[in-house]
């Protein structure tokens, strides 16, 4: 049987195999190993060509095409990429003039850690829940350390149950001493921040919304509801020692005023609702011993109508929809109320403008007659004033004057009183 070098094919195999072993040589000699640079955004950013031999020519490349020239490249072969922005990101290669791969290089840019905006909530005796997010926005890998400190004391640890979740858990917290101090410390490449929050746990406590809130009609009562509710489910039942009240508040539907009844107990009996008429109910929760903790938010509304008579329910119901900024939805409404009639105030309205017309009338007609009096009544003195050389040849004339002058007071007098009579009440 012929050697495999005799044969030209077995020939030309050896030789495939032999480029290709050098070139696989070439690559694990030349550092082909990535690795991974990070980078401020807006900065000046330099990445070094490891594989290269000093003074040699080395070509750049990003993501598989040549760099741009208006970055600068030293003599030395690394490559400096100023006011970085989000679009120099990338996997960098550096290759000698023979094209050999001599380093990649991943680069990654972003900020460095900033403040955080961190919130604390204490739903029971037993837990505080601490949550935050980024103020700044930073584009690179981070990780958070998170403790809390009790009066001036050593720092412990506020558990992480999930790493990818941004929240912690004191566990067991001391109310004797209610004031904490929650350490978070966020950590990337560029850098580390540490936001300190200062937590009072009986201001800061608040029991979830009550559960199941569900209110039914007393048969025979037309004025009473049953409501009951359960406790929130963020707090822990059958213990006496940390007892809730309540505020359970109801109103006719349509109405913006709210009544309210206070326990202890997880129901209630409304005793004063409204005859016949579809009511909206709510509660919500807060401890019993701290007075200054924060109520819980409302619970879901429900909506009840009380017993009535169907015997003696007779009165024709018509359907009106209830649309109020507190409820998610639209209710159908049965109700006998009907809106006030407007005829009699627009008829009040129209009468009272027919008297204001007339009473102007009136006074303009009297207002003028008063001033054409009046001014008779200077003509005439200016004519009583014409000198005495003319007193005795007109006395007759004079007389006519006063009995004319009688006759205008007269006339006075009855129009003012035709003016009183004409005067609204």
């Amino acid at each position: 049987m012929p050697g495999l070098v005799s044969c030209p094919g077995g020939l030309i195999v050896i030789g495939i195999l032999t480029l290709s072993f050098a070139h696989i040589n070439s690559e694990i000699w030349s550092n082909e190993v990535s690795d991974i640079q990070y980078g401020s955004l807006g900065s000046s950013v330099t990445l070094t060509c490891g594989g290269a031999q000093h003074g040699s020519p080395v070509h750049w490349r990003q993501n598989g095409s040549s760099v741009r020239l208006r970055h600068s490249l030293t003599s030395s072969g690394t490559l400096v990429l100023s006011n970085t922005t989000r679009s120099m990101e990338g996997n960098y290669s550096c290759h000698n003039q023979r094209g050999v791969l001599l380093q990649t290089i991943r680069l990654r840019l972003g900020h460095t850690p900033g403040y955080l905006s961190v919130s604390c909530r204490v739903p029971n005796h037993f837990k505080i829940h601490c949550s935050w997010t980024q103020r700044v926005t930073t584009h690179l890998p981070t990780k958070y350390i998170t403790t809390y400190s009790v009066s001036d004391g050593s720092p412990l640890s506020c558990e992480q149950e999930l790493i990818d979740v941004n929240e912690c858990i004191i566990s067991n917290p001391e109310f004797w001493k209610p004031k904490y101090l929650v350490n978070i410390t966020e950590v990337n490449p560029l850098g580390s921040n540490t936001t300190i929050t200062f937590v009072d746990l009986q201001k800061t406590l608040k029991p979830g919304a009550p559960n199941e809130l569900t209110c039914v009609e007393v048969t025979g009562q037309p004025t009473q509801l049953l409501v009951q509710w359960n406790l929130p489910k963020s707090w822990p039942g059958g213990l006496a020692a940390f007892p809730l009240k309540f505020e359970l508040q109801y109103r006719p539907v349509g109405s913006n005023l709210w009544s309210k009844l206070e326990t202890e107990n997880t129901s209630a009996m409304i005793m004063d609702a409204l005859v016949g008429h579809l009511h909206h109910i709510r509660v919500r929760a807060q401890d019993a011993f701290i007075n200054h903790s924060q109520w819980s938010e409302w619970s879901q509304v429900v909506q009840a109508r009380p017993w009535s008579d169907p015997l003696l329910n007779t009165e024709e119901t018509t359907t009106e929809f209830y649309d109020g900024p507190i409820f998610p939805s639209i209710f159908p409404v049965k109700a006998t109320e009907k809106s006030p009639d407007s005829s009699f105030a627009e008829n009040g309205s129209v009468s009272l403008l027919i008297a204001i017309g007339l009473f102007a009338a009136v006074m303009v007609a009297v207002v003028s007659t008063i001033a054409v009096l009046l001014c008779q009544l200077v003509l005439m003195q200016d004519k009583d004033n014409t000198g005495k050389e003319q007193e005795a040849g007109q006395c007759d004339k004079t007389g006519t004057d006063l009995h004319g002058e009688d006759e205008v007071l007269a006339n006075l007098k009855s129009f003012q009183v035709g003016a009183l009579l004409f005067q609204p009440s």
